[in-house]
This record gives structure tokens, sequence and C-alpha cells, in this order.
């Protein structure tokens, strides 16, 4: 320990004597550990940390499976209690749905969003109220209404009342009882906008035609814990026997339909993981290119230590001792870069959070935690020893006899310098794939915003209402009042709703039959359709061109005969080179109210262009559009078109609403633009982010290159002297120098494109319209690269041109 104490005071001397040094240093590691600490808190909050519920690993999402399309959806109410009764690999099955209420009677009337839940839910998730109670099985019947507050609307609409448990409140113009209050920080479904109420599964039970007796209507998701003993295998083959007994049991529902089952955390994490997993690995390497530059420093500052080195060798210091000694300096100037680093990852993180997607799962939960920390000082401590390996090994293999003899220039100098090129190899090839990688995003980023999505996104305004549950005509009438409203409000060019945006994420479909087609009993609907319902002038007001026929208009009333529209998709698939018009299909869909309407035949009275309605990187699939006005669908997204701000158009939005109904709030308010801008959200933060740390790799190895170059030419001062001496002009000098740089960065780029050929294989699924070897990509960034290499390298390649022969010689 006294020895211990004795380096690091001598090494913070020696440091401290050299503050531009030890300042240059102690920052490029600060970059690079800073970047890496900020990254791993998201990579923490994301991939890492356990979900907050008991014993998650057990958890299991659960969907229903259409196998003739390998697409997944919810699970209808009666499916779900089916496999309730019949599988035995769960401890328990719980189903629930996310919606929106209005709260009435606490305040304002105000819109919240809130989930349908069974009454297994709470116990199979380990989650206790703070007060009152969970949800019992005898609320799920019908007539009983029940609803569990979370904490924050507990504190925020009923000022943390305990008294709260038993009163009655107004949702949706129904009386709920409280049963319960949730504890502080508790949330499920695991979104980005966490439920505030959860109500019980009864309402789904009432009505005239109730969702629980619905077996084509897929509205459940469905949450399983596993038994102890059993696997997610041994699981997925139950529940695929039972899937298929429903089949044979009832096959005009449930023909083609299997069961998927997998981890509840690989369902909320999708796709995000593998672009959090590439950011760390690119800021790793960012990492790494650090660590060269500052080994590439320690190396040449161990070469002007050689005298100091062989004096204290032959006073009897042993090998272990001075790599000791120098490595307790590497450690100290780590520990320097290490403590600047987190103050930087604490801005990092902060900007991390407030660049990156709505929708990134777990985003919030992001900051410096104590895992955070414990990683951050294990990267520090490891970098400290990594940066300062080479030149404690090189001090180690100091030739006392040789170095004494030298005098200060030191031995092994030529030794130190092919570490130094190598290290410099070494950073060019990494970033060499991290400029590759960033400009494959980059460019499939660009590729993306300039897709056409067959609307006009410009100045449309959007926002949802939910109106009471009144019959089907005055539905239609409030509809019609409405927009009549908002279309008479200055500035508005257009006006209309629709049940779906596009780029929404709500995107559902039906099947249906084409009339004449040869039916089969056991698939009444062959046919897979994208569904939309619209109001009239949906189409004028989205942008979205008529190709043919005519629009929805007054003539199609609720007794009229029934009408739809299709878009070019769906003519290409199911009537190629015939006129569509006049043509009649049916939709499988029912609309339930106090009539039911749906599963009619519609005659085709439009076409529309196509419009991408899912996804901008797919393209545009068959879509059906079927009239509000005879499809008395609600909620509804209300649209309107304006020539200037929609933003300014949101309060006299309000004020309309209000004059027809002061208790319908508003909700979602957002613009197109903003749909647009969320549906490319995550590319862009990959594709910023990585760019960034490509940008920071690139020029720590451009200043790698100078400081190496520079230390070359001064350790060739006296030969340099001497082939001027002999002739050799100005330009022979920089042909020296550059050539030196032109085979590193030859050599590294060489790596580096054999690696990135390799390693951009495997954001092949993060890419759009893009080849993950586009040759375009991998040229510009050689050219790039060996630019920089160049430009870094001139200012110390011209100094050496200009090394007076006579001074030069007199160095020696």
């Amino acid at each position: 320990m006294q020895t211990l104490l004795q380096d690091l005071r001598f090494g913070a001397r020696m440091l401290l004597k050299i503050p531009g040094f030890t300042l240059i240093a102690a920052l490029t590691l600060a970059l690079g550990i800073g970047a890496n600490t900020a990254i791993f808190s998201v990579v923490n909050a994301v991939l890492l940390r356990p979900l907050p519920f008991r014993q998650p690993e057990r958890l299991v999402a659960l969907r229903s499976l259409l196998q003739t399309e390998n697409a997944d959806l919810p699970v209808p109410w009666p499916d779900f209690q089916d496999w309730r009764a019949r599988q035995s690999s769960f401890e328990a099955l719980a189903g629930y749905c996310e919606r929106d209420y209005t709260l009435l009677g606490a305040g304002d009337p105000v819109r919240l969003r809130g989930a349908m839940v069974t009454s297994d839910l709470f116990p199979l998730l380990g989650a206790t109220p703070q007060l009152g109670r969970v949800f019992t099985s005898d609320e799920e019947g019908p007539g009983a209404h029940s609803v569990i507050l979370s904490h924050a609307l507990w504190q925020g609409r009923f000022n943390a009342d305990p008294a709260v448990i038993g009163r009655a409140v107004n949702i949706k113009e129904r009386s709920y009882i409280v049963v319960g209050v949730m504890q502080k920080g508790f949330h499920f479904p695991l979104n980005a906008e966490s439920p505030e109420l959860w109500i019980n599964a009864g309402i789904d039970g009432e009505g005239m035609a109730p969702l629980t007796g619905q077996r084509g209507n897929h509205v459940l998701e469905t949450l399983g814990r596993l038994k102890p003993g059993v696997t997610l295998a041994q699981a997925q083959a139950e529940m695929g026997r039972i899937a298929q007994g429903l089949a044979k049991q009832y096959p005009d529902t449930n023909t083609d339909w299997g069961v998927i089952a997998i981890p509840y955390f690989e369902r909320i994490v999708g796709d995000t993981g593998r672009g959090l997993l590439l950011l760390l690995v690119a800021v790793s390497c960012v990492l790494l290119i650090a660590c060269a530059n500052v080994a590439n420093l320690l190396l040449a500052r161990a070469a002007t230590r050689g005298r100091e080195i062989a004096i204290r060798s032959a006073l009897g210091a042993s090998r272990w001792r001075m790599a000791r000694q120098l490595l307790t300096e590497s450690l100290l100037l780590a520990l320097g870069g290490g403590a600047a680093g987190l103050l930087l990852a604490w801005w990092g993180t902060d900007a991390l959070l407030a660049m990156a997607p709505n929708n990134l799962p777990r985003i919030t939960e992001a900051s410096l935690d104590g895992r955070v920390l414990s990683a951050a000082l294990l990267v520090t401590l490891l970098t400290g020893l990594l940066f300062g390996l080479a030149p404690a090994w090189r001090a180690s293999k100091t030739n006392l006899i040789e170095t004494l003899k030298d005098g200060a220039r030191g031995a092994g100098n030529a030794s130190s310098q092919r570490m130094g090129r190598l290290l410099i190899v070494g950073q060019v090839a990494m970033a060499f794939c991290l400029l590759a990688g960033a400009g494959l995003l980059l460019n499939s980023f660009w590729r993306l915003s300039q897709v056409n999505p067959g609307f006009n996104p410009r100045n449309v305004l959007t926002f949802k209402i939910s109106p009471p549950d009144d019959d089907s005509r005055q539905i239609d009438r409030f509809y019609e009042r409405l927009v009549a409203r908002i279309e008479a409000l200055p500035g508005v060019t257009s006006a209309s709703a629709s049940f779906t945006l596009p780029l929404s994420g709500v995107n559902p479909s039906v099947g249906f039959v084409k009339e004449g087609e040869p039916l089969d009993p056991a698939r009444p609907f062959p046919h897979g359709i994208d569904f939309r319902i619209v109001r009239p002038n949906y189409f004028r007001t989205m942008g979205i061109g008529l190709l043919a026929g005519r629009d929805f208009d007054a003539r199609d009333k609720l007794d009229a005969a029934q009408v739809a529209i299709v878009n070019e998709a769906f003519v290409a698939l199911h009537f190629p080179g015939l006129n569509p018009l006049g043509r009649r299909i049916k939709p499988s869909y029912i609309v339930e109210g106090r009539e039911r309407y749906g599963e009619e035949w519609r005659e085709i009275i439009g076409v529309v262009k196509d419009a991408r309605h899912a996804s901008l990187r797919e393209p545009p699939v068959a879509e059906l559009f079927a009239p509000q006005t005879q499809t008395p669908w609600s909620p509804l997204f209300i649209v309107a078109r304006t020539g200037a701000d929609p933003h300014s158009l949101v309060a006299a939005a309000r004020r309309e609403v209000a004059a027809l109904n002061k208790d319908l709030p508003i909700y979602a308010v957002k613009t197109l633009e903003e749909y647009m801008a969320s549906a490319g959200a995550l590319p862009k933060f990959l594709a910023v982010l990585l760019s960034l740390f490509a940008s920071l790799a690139l020029v720590l190895t451009a200043v790698g290159l100078y400081g190496l170059i520079s230390y070359s030419v001064a350790q060739r001062t006296n030969e340099i002297g001497v082939r001027m001496a002999l002739g050799a002009q100005t330009r022979d000098v920089l042909k020296l120098v550059l050539a030196q740089v032109g085979r590193l960065a030859a050599a590294g780029v060489a790596i580096g494109l054999i690696s990135a050929f390799a390693l951009t294989r495997l954001i092949k699924s993060l890419l759009f319209g893009v080849s993950a070897t586009d040759p375009v990509t991998f040229i510009f960034v050689a050219l790039l690269l060996t630019i920089v290499a160049v430009l870094a390298c001139y200012v110390p390649a011209r100094r050496a041109a200009k090394v007076d022969p006579m001074i030069a010689l007199r160095s020696e």
C-alpha cells in the first residue's frame, strides 16, 4: 500500500508537470467515456433493466396468428376464454385492451388514457394496489362497473383523498365505483403514454352484441405467466393444439388461425434492440479510437523519458516496477477522463432523451443509476489499462546500455513507432466501419424521407373526439354538424373525419368476398383487406387523388344502397385489367350499436390513389373505404386542412366542439406532419447518433495521424537534414512524409473495407432502399478517410520540408 501511494503521488506530479499533455489526453478519454456512459444508460433502461413485475422472465405475450399471411393480431374474446379454460402451461392468462375514456365530475372534462383488463392481470403481474383492491372474477360479467386509478390520477384529480375508495365517478357517461388506487410508479402497459386508469371487463359483456361473444373480433392483448418448469416451446405447442381444436369447432371464424407465443420482454422491445446495440458498438469503437490516441501520446512521451527509465533500472528498479509506475499514471489519467466523462454523460443522457422517439420503449427510465455508474467506473479502469499497456510494455523492454549510450533520444524509438503505426491503422479501420454504417443509415433515412406517402401532410390538423353512445342517426348528425362548423372556421379550406389516420399505428383489417366467386363454407371471407371508415370529403382533405368514379356524398345515407371506395392496389390485386366500378364485395366487419351494420354487399363507386397508411417502409396495400354515414362508427379523428399554421386552429376547434357538447374534450391533437415525423423518428435517431459518433471517430483519427506524423518528423529531423543536404527538394520531403501517411491510410482502409463489408450486413434490417454493401457509400468513405488523412498530415509534412539542413545536422 505504501508503494502504491508513492506511485500515485509520483504519477500525479508527473502529470501536473505537463498540463497540456494531461488536458488533451483527459479530454480525449472524456469524449469516449462520456458517450459510452450516455448510450449505456439508454441501453440499460430499454434492454438490460428487468421489467418491473414479479419474475418477468416468465411473462409471455400471446397473439392470434393468421397463418396464411404470417400476421399476428390481438385475440377475440371467445378465443381468449377458451384458451384460459383449456390451457395447462400457464399459471394464469390475462387480457387487456388500451382505450381512451372521458372523466367527468372531477374538475373539467378530461380525456384519459386507460385500459380494460381482466381480473387476472394484476395478480399475474404481482401488482398490489396502494389503496383498495384489484378486480375480482365476478367483475368480468356484465353489469359490474369498477375502476382502479393510477397514483398520478389519484393525486392530480382526487387530491390524494383516501376516501376515494367506494366513490362513484362518471366515466364516458357511466357510473363506475373506484375499488383501488395503484402504487406510485406502476405502469402497464409499458407504453410511452401510460394508462391513468383501468376498468373491469364487465363493460365488454354488455350491449346488443357484446364483444365477449364476437369470435371474429380481434380486440384483446393477452399475457400469460409460465408455470415453473414449463418452457416457452412447450407452451407454444400446447396453444397450437388448442388453436387447431378451435379451428375444427368454429371453422367459419377460426380456420387458418393459430397462436404465437413470445417472451413479453421481446414483445415490448421489438426491433429497437438491434438499433441500440448498434449504437453501443459504435460508441465503443469511438472509445477504442480515443484509447489508441492516448496510447500513441504515451508512447511518444515514454520515448522522451527513456533516459529516466534507464537510470531507474540501473538503480535497481525491476521491469515490473517500471511498468506498474507507468500503468499507475495511465489509471490516474483515465480517472480524470472518467470524471469529466460523467459530466458529459449527464448532459448527453438528457440530450438523448430529448432526441429519442416517443415510442422507444422505457426510454423515460434512462438515468445515471448505480448500474450505469458502476459500468462507467469499470470502463474507466479498463480504458486506463488498455491505453497504458503499450507504453508500459515498451518501458519493460528498455535496453539499459543502448538507452544510456544514446541519451535523451532513448532506444526503441523505432519499436515505439511501429506500435504507433499499428494503432493508427486500427483507428482508420474502425473509423471506416463507423463511417460506412453512418453513411448507409443516412442514405436510408434520406430515401425514407423522400417516399411519397400518397397524401399531402402539410397544414393538416387532426384531433380525436368520442361523443356519447347515441343511436346511429344521432352520431351521424353530430359529426355532420361538427365537420361543417370546423370547415367554416377562418383559414380552413377543407374538413372531414376518419376512423383511423395514416401512420397513426392503428391499421385494422377485415375479410371480404367478391360477388360471383365460389363460396367455401369453411372460409366465407377468403380475402383480407385493410379497412377504413371515412366521412365525405376525406380524400380531398387528405390530398388523396380520386382516379375513377365518385366520392362519398349526401346520397350515401344509412338506409341507402351500401357503397365502398377502393384503392389502386386493391384493383391491381383483385380486378387486374378490369373496371371495378359497379362490382360488389361483402366485407366481414360488423358495427355493433342499437342496430347491426356491416356484412352487406357493397357496390364499388370509386377508386383512389394508393396511400401509405401502415408504414412508410412498406408499399401500399389493398384498402377498402366505407362511408361513416352508412357505418356509424365512433370515435373518429377530425381532419382539417388550413392555409396557415394548423396549430393556430386548436383553440377554435375546442370552442366548436364545446358548442355542441361542453362535456366533450378533444385529444390526440397532432398534425399530419407530426405523424410523418414519428414514422421516421427511429431511423432518424439512429442515423443522427451514428453519424455523430462516426464524425467524432474521424476527428480523433485525424488527430491521431497528426500526432504520429508530427512525432515521426521530429524523430527524423536529422535524416531529413541529411537528405536535403544531399539535394532533396521540398517536394521530395513532402512525398516522403505523405507516402508514409498513404501507406497507413491504405492499410487501414483495406482492413476497414473488409470488416465493414461483413459488419454492415448486421444492420440490413434497419436499411431502406439501399444495400448493406452499397458501393457508392463505401467508395465515398474510402475517399473521405484518405483526404482527411492527407489533410491531417499536410502541416507536419510542410514543416518537415522547411527544415534547415544545417540546423538539422547540428541537432545530433
